[in-house]
């Protein structure tokens, strides 16, 4: 499962509470997404300020903020400050308390794109040298590697997870086009357009955590221009992406947004509390079979190491909106495995009685 806390913040209290649900019905992972336009919800000891100047937002209302308003950040003391953050010792808390329900945490730090609070801290990583212009990191920019590697090595230190989750999706890439470094670090490596800018920043990424002994794990878009070569790939936009990522030889996590996105409605939209759109009701999730293609079947299973459930919090700002939308239908989602809950009758009331 995965939740996003960067959107709206949820405190610890609440993260053990779904662990305790995970463990339940015996998924095995929690995929913490903590980093994102929304809010950086990690205190990095190297980097103070990510926590100091960005933790916060001006408005709770995520409609209001992203679409209507300023998309500003702000201090915990300003008035109508609206955020939060995880200090190292309750990352320590929940990891050792996921552990011991033997779930492993893998934590998500989102780059090269959907870092826009980052820069409203340090505005010197973007391309311009200044906050609030671009959600991406500057590739041509070797601060933006030293600082990165010194995020993650906090991260390795609090996160004992094989994989660590670097997002890669959506970056917007245009900046790149016009930046002088960016242009200067495609003509010294050779590389023809951004997507292969990218793939270069992935990949030297990817070494800085294979030399720490750690795998880097990513959206599917670190597919575009060339994938790492060790990289593992979360296939979202659909399946497509995921086999051809696990018939070269990647191990895939299948979370195809049409079954996997708990942020959409759940039924008849006007019977339903706010979602992101679209419909993915309790027996669609319920009827998702990742491995369809007998032939490959075989294979994939080599690879496809499992399927996720994601939920964005965009439109989900409280615990209880957050249940709702996570329950049912993640134990649709641990009915894959084919051990947990096969022969369970997935209902309202047995979301309750778990919860």
């Amino acid at each position: 499962m995965m939740l996003d806390c960067s959107r709206h913040f949820f405190t610890p209290q609440f993260i053990k509470k779904q662990i305790d649900a995970l463990a339940y019905f015996k998924l095995n992972r929690f995929h913490w997404h903590l980093t994102d336009g929304g809010g950086w919800r990690l205190e990095v000891k190297k980097y103070p300020k990510l926590i100091e100047e960005t933790a916060y937002r001006t408005q709770n209302d995520w409609t209001k903020w992203w679409r209507e308003h300023d998309r500003r950040y702000c201090h915990a003391s300003d008035s109508g400050a609206y955020g939060g953050y995880y200090t190292q010792e309750d990352v320590r808390d929940i990891v050792a308390y996921a552990a011991k329900q033997h779930i492993t945490v893998i934590p998500e730090i989102e780059m090269p794109g959907h870092s826009n609070e980052v820069f409203a801290a340090y505005p010197n990583l973007t391309c311009e040298g200044k906050a609030y212009t671009s959600p991406d990191f500057c590739p041509g920019n070797d601060s933006v590697f030293t600082f990165l590697e010194g995020v993650l090595t906090e991260v390795m230190q609090l996160f004992p997870s094989k994989y660590i989750h670097i997002g890669g999706d959506e970056a917007w890439q245009e900046k790149w086009k016009s930046c002088p470094k960016c242009q200067k670090r495609m003509k010294d490596e050779g590389l023809k357009d951004t997507h292969e800018l990218q793939a270069y920043f992935i990949m030297r990424i990817e070494k800085f955590l294979n030399a720490h002994g750690r795998k880097l794990l990513g959206w599917d878009e670190i597919m575009q221009g060339q994938l790492a070569p060790n990289a593992a790939v979360m296939s979202w936009t659909g399946e497509e992406a995921g086999l051809k990522a696990a018939k070269a030889g990647h191990h895939v996590v299948m979370t195809p947004g049409a079954y996997c996105y708990l942020d959409m409605y759940q039924d008849v939209p006007f019977t339903q509390p706010k979602a992101m759109g679209g419909y993915v009701p309790l027996e669609k999730v319920y009827s998702y079979e990742p491995i369809a293609n007998k032939e490959a079947a075989t294979m994939l299973e080599k690879y496809v190491d499992g399927v996720q459930g994601n939920l964005w919090t965009e439109e989900v700002p409280t615990p209880e909106h957050a249940e709702y939308m996570l329950y049912p239908r993640m134990l649709a989602i641990a009915r894959w495995d084919g051990h947990a809950i096969d022969q369970l009758t997935i209902t309202s009331e047995t979301a309750l009685f778990m919860l």
